[in-house]
């Protein structure tokens, strides 16, 4: 027990935080119909992307640490441009209040189907059933549990959640997967790059794009709020002293190289075998319905196993994304408007600036169906303007030595991350039609 204690510590800190909130229920959508729709045949690109994930984060985390009393947002004002800075977060806040709404909804709608509560199928029968009622109840206790989380002590109470409920999904989604590990020849093939064909849906006239499940598995790796959001918690993690670089990469690679990593591999692994081999594989288009009836995980008789624990650790993802992002954004808000913005258990401004936005997504949630279109547009909106603008505002900042001193970022660190923005423009030009087009519609 001493030794799992030592080795939690260990890897506990900000990248641990990160890998948590990108192991979301987002990125786990991404994967289980990734999965469902082409096997193993993406399992290469969840790879592919690491390399960038490690290397963008721990970049932004070298920032905060070298730069404790200075926010990012503050330093993308004084050595980019106060507009950059504003057009950020303009963009960011309600974007991520609708991401804090979606995450809240997944958490009660799975914490409910644990227990075979599921909303009426008619909007008749749900308007005379008490669904609304017990999910309102149930997204404000999640909030008071969570402001307690972040409000009543500092930061480093949060990072050892995040680190536990990190470790805590990957166990779950290794679980589900682990039966598909029979397939491994085939499993391995998946790992040599290549696009399969379109997938097209019997009876519909929709295709499942491979291309476009390949920018969605990459794109939802490239998070801006990762970026932006580490270095704060990189400067309240810093303890006194000289900075350990290569500990912290150490960090960065384990948590967001190994742990999202294998955490991603599961995900794929396990709607490649459960849901693939499906007669109606094409057809599904939710993570609730692929949770629903992801059966062959099991063994016969054990079937009802793989459906819960896939379930148990969507409300893990939801939860660590929803604290991450109430996190940053009151780190965003405050450092911005000139405030102190360090989680102190101190820092009283910080507590209620959590805590609102905490209850304001929590208590909306329950009765706001998010329009498609619209969310649609803010999500494609964000990976068009934002995530090329915060890789640029992080290489920049990174290479000034008026804010990095003789920390400035080395050749190779700095083509990847020229790789990567590079990466992140191309996925934006190729989304920005679809953009025009749904703005338009």
């Amino acid at each position: 027990m001493q030794k799992l204690l030592a080795y939690f510590r260990k890897i506990a800190g900000p990248a641990a935080v990160m890998a948590a909130a990108t192991m979301g229920a987002g990125s786990a959508s991404t994967f289980i119909l990734s999965g469902a729709w082409f096997r193993y045949e993406l399992l290469w690109a969840a790879l592919f992307i690491l390399p960038f994930l490690v290397i963008a984060v721990d970049s932004a985390s070298r920032i905060g640490l070298v730069n404790k009393d200075q926010g990012m947002f503050s330093l993308i004002c004084k050595h980019i441009h106060p507009g950059v800075a504003w057009l950020i977060l303009a963009i960011n806040i309600p974007v991520h209040l609708f991401i804090a709404m979606g995450q809240m909804s997944i958490m009660t709608s799975s914490t409910l189907s644990l227990f075979g509560y599921h909303p009426p199928a008619t909007a008749t029968a749900f308007e005379h059933s008490n669904y609304q009622a017990v999910e309102i109840i149930l997204s404000l206790s999640f909030a008071a549990g969570i402001a307690w989380l972040l409000a009543s002590e500092g930061y480093q109470r949060m990072q050892k959640f995040m680190t536990a409920f990190m470790l805590l999904m990957v166990i779950c989604f290794f679980i589900v997967a682990v039966r598909g590990f029979q397939e491994i020849t085939a499993i391995l093939s998946g790992f040599v790059p290549s696009l399969p064909e379109d997938l097209p849906v019997p009876s519909q006239d929709i295709v499942r794009s491979s291309g476009i499940s390949l920018l969605a598995i990459i794109g939802s790796v490239l998070a801006p709020a990762a970026m932006l959001g580490i270095p704060y918690m990189s400067a309240d993690n810093r303890q006194a002293g000289a900075v350990d670089f290569k500990r912290e990469f150490r960090k960065s690679v384990i948590n967001l190289g190994l742990f999202f990593g294998a955490n991603s591999l599961f995900i794929i692994i396990a709607g490649g075998f459960a849901l693939f081999p499906l007669a109606n594989h094409a057809e599904i288009d939710s993570v609730h319905e692929a949770s629903r009836i992801l059966l062959r995980a099991f063994p016969q008789g054990f079937e009802f196993i793989g459906p819960t624990i896939f379930t148990f650790g969507m409300v893990i993802a939801g939860l660590t994304t929803f604290v991450v992002t109430v996190e940053v954004i009151s780190y965003f808000i405050l450092d911005m408007f000139g405030f102190p913005w360090h989680h102190t258990k101190e820092n009283k401004r910080f507590k209620r600036t959590v805590i609102t936005c905490i209850v304001v997504p929590a208590a909306l949630a329950p009765f706001w169906t998010f329009p498609a279109l619209f969310k649609n547009l803010l999500l494609m909106g964000v990976n068009t303007v934002v995530v090329p603008l915060v890789f640029l505002a992080v290489i920049i900042i990174l290479n000034r030595k008026s804010v990095m001193g003789e920390h400035t970022g080395s050749i190779p660190r700095n083509i990847m991350l020229a790789a990567a923005l590079i990466l992140s423009v191309v996925i934006s030009i190729i989304k920005l039609p679809e953009f025009i087009q749904s703005f338009s519609g």
